[in-house]
């Protein structure tokens, strides 16, 4: 016998409800009348719809809403390319597929259970039928309709709204620049726009991105000046759009390429240095190193400290690894600081230790820190911020996470960690502030 897993709605943000709400209406006013007055048109304004409240349902971890949403993109992509028509069986596909999303999304909204895997093994062969019936651009990740198949000009409407919000938020972090705060923005953004000059066909544009990222990786400590460089180019490329431009979009200036070009004095990468440094063989009591320029050897009691202990900082790099994929998937700018990370931790605790900071600062990720625009609406910076601090305490080592999120009550996280917690004897303690943020302190045996 198959119990069901009815799933209690998770606690998320006020902000994703209201904007949910206002999506579905929105859906609902344009798929009802789907089949009577079907365009390009209205196929493009339900791609973007669903595409918006797909994305919204990533940020607070709604994989189920996620999931669906994705799956009626996919079609109303399909139905803009010119030889896709919309059949009846098509139209009640769509259908079926929207009643699944409304069931998940009301649930949320009413606070009520729902048998999240029961809707999506609903929604299983209606993928499956769509497929069957929309070919290969079901699913087409690259496909973007032209303006002559909307009878509007896409191009024109990405760059006087999207493209212009973007280089206005770089334009205030440069007001009163912080490096790492650019660095991150900059990078955030050339992502998107790289996408966004594949999608539209403006490699000029896409080359200007490209080229900040280069610079930045090239010239790390120079950050200001990269973005000023940035900024104009971007701002250029954005012009010559606007004025008619469907095949560049601009190009990097020659101080954007030069800068990129040129390589500093012995280049080096913190990612590489890192690998490199856990990568290097222990020296164990009895097995030197086979490294021909290895230092004198050490005494069998300064051996012993190498072998137990190890840099903290090397779990707080770990974590940061982690972090910086997600920070690269969910297109949300995060500055991550460590402090006083100097400190030495016994290697017999780090993996347990890794385990533990790497869920949480993921965590804060995904359920604490907002979106830029409704970081923005609350009168925060852009820019999110995740640290990891630690100090010394006597005998114990004191370790604290905090974000300035506006994420849901932590007590279940707390919850979560607890016995990674008791594995290394420690205690935890957690402070919420809604709407602030939230700092978990550890404190474990040094």
């Amino acid at each position: 016998m198959m119990i069901a897993n009815h799933v209690i709605p998770q606690q998320v943000s006020a902000d994703f409800l209201r904007e949910a709400s206002d999506l579905i209406q929105q859906i609902d006013d344009e798929i009802l009348t789907l089949g009577q007055n079907f365009s390009p048109q209205k196929a493009h304004t339900l791609m973007r719809l669903a595409h918006t409240l797909k994305g919204a349902a990533a940020i607070v971890g709604l994989d189920a809403i996620n999931t669906t949403a994705q799956t009626l993109e996919n079609a109303f992509k399909a139905l803009c390319v010119p030889e896709t028509s919309l059949t009846s069986v098509v139209e009640g596909l769509i259908l079926d597929g929207y009643v699944c999303l409304k069931l998940l999304l009301s649930a949320q909204l009413t606070k009520a259970s729902v048998d999240e895997d029961r809707v999506l093994d609903r929604m299983t062969p209606i993928v499956s039928q769509l497929q069957d019936n929309l070919g290969e651009h079901f699913g087409q990740n690259s496909y973007l309709p032209s303006s002559a198949q909307l009878g509007v000009d896409v191009t024109q409407s990405i760059f006087e709204d999207g493209v212009t919000e973007y280089l206005d938020e770089l334009a205030t972090a440069l007001t009163v620049p912080e490096p790492q705060v650019l660095t991150a923005l900059l990078k955030t953004q050339a992502e998107v726009f790289m996408g966004l000059a594949e999608s539209l066909r403006l490699p000029g544009f896409g080359r200007i991105a490209q080229a900040t990222l280069t610079a930045l990786q090239q010239h790390p400590n120079q950050v200001v000046k990269i973005a000023q460089m940035a900024l104009v180019d971007y701002r250029a490329g954005q012009a010559d759009v606007l004025q008619g431009d469907r095949t560049q979009g601009g190009a990097p200036s020659k101080l954007l390429k030069d800068l990129g070009d040129s390589r500093p004095p012995q280049p080096i990468s913190w990612f590489s240095t890192l690998w490199q440094w856990l990568n290097q063989p222990i020296s164990l009591p009895g097995h030197p190193k086979t490294n021909a320029s290895q230092p004198p050897s050490k005494t069998v009691g300064q051996t012993a400290l190498t072998v137990e202990r190890q840099p903290l900082n090397a779990v707080f790099q770990h974590c940061y690894h982690d972090l910086e994929r997600l920070i690269n998937q969910g297109k949300k700018p995060v500055l991550v600081e460590f402090k006083d990370s100097d400190v030495l931790i016994e290697q017999t605790i780090a993996p347990t230790l890794y385990k533990t900071l790497s869920y949480l600062v993921c965590h804060a990720f995904i359920h604490g820190i907002e979106p830029s625009p409704i970081r923005r609406r609350r009168n925060k910076s852009a820019v999110g911020k995740i640290q990891l601090a630690a100090r010394q305490a006597g005998p114990c080592l004191v370790i604290c996470v905090w974000d300035d999120g506006c994420g849901p009550s932590p007590e279940h996280v707390q919850q979560r960690i607890q016995p990674y917690i008791d594995t290394m004897q420690g205690a935890s303690t957690v402070v919420h502030r809604a709407g602030k943020g939230t700092c978990f302190t550890l404190k474990i045996p040094a």
